[in-house]
């Protein structure tokens, strides 16, 4: 059965899973905090993309097979085919036949348009309705793909995003500290001092404490002016006094 859990298109992370009371409040609030710079940054970056990627005619047909798409699966779901939240149907059957339907929809335009940001756009939105799906190995696959289309360009930290977030829910930590921190590695992502903060928060309960200081001490090299979420900070400041001579 489906999970009953809101869609997301490529501009949205959804909300880091709860990894402790201490961190609960803070993983709403981060989500909310990052929505409208991981939506500006993608547009753009897929724009780009696909201009200098494609002649114009291929460029209008990939853009708009994909938006397409999305309008329809919105509008099967019973939302505003332009935009908003989607809501859940009434019917379990319907919403898994829908989600089951346009994974096979994105993953079509995804290969119809290789190695471009149209494919990997595709990519994520196939692999997000596969995690909804309740289909986890799909979905990491479907997220691979996604960055590897990607190449260099923002959207690829976001399927890295949605790796760490896959690892997370299935209780692997250290592999979700690994995807975080790919996610900062790409220069062209605004958001990498997040990703670092991520990154070190899943190292603590990885229990590998070194890596979670060589994280953070690189947050406050590299993005001295970034904000970090309080829990996070205390927590590192706990296991600096424990480091302490």
């Amino acid at each position: 059965m489906a999970r009953k859990t809101p869609n997301r298109t490529a501009e949205a992370l959804r909300e880091i899973e709860e990894t402790g009371d201490r961190f609960a409040t803070w993983a709403a609030e981060h989500a909310a905090l990052i929505l409208g710079a991981i939506a500006a940054a993608l547009v753009l970056a897929a724009s780009v993309g696909l201009y200098m990627q494609h002649s114009a005619s291929a460029r209008d047909a990939a853009a708009n097979a994909l938006a397409l798409a999305s309008s329809q699966y919105r509008q099967a779901m019973g939302a505003d085919p332009a935009g908003g939240p989607v809501p859940e149907p009434a019917n379990p059957e319907l919403a898994e036949r829908t989600r089951s339907e346009f994974v096979d929809r994105y993953i079509e335009i995804a290969k119809t348009y290789p190695n471009t940001p149209t494919s990997a756009l595709a990519w994520l939105e196939a692999g997000q309705l596969q995690t909804e799906l309740d289909r986890p190995k799909e979905a990491r696959e479907s997220f691979q793909t996604a960055r590897k289309a990607a190449g260099k360009l923002a959207i690829g930290a976001l399927a890295s995003i949605r790796l760490a977030e896959l690892a997370e829910e299935q209780g692997d930590p250290a592999t979700a500290a690994s995807e975080y921190e790919a996610a900062a590695g790409l220069d062209s992502y605004p958001l990498r001092a997040a990703a670092l903060a991520d990154a070190a928060r899943c190292w603590v309960e990885a229990g590998d404490s070194d890596r979670a200081l060589a994280d953070f001490q690189r947050l406050e090299s590299e993005y001295p002016d970034a904000p970090v979420a309080p829990p996070i900070e205390a927590l590192i400041a706990e296991l600096r006094v424990r480091r302490a001579p």
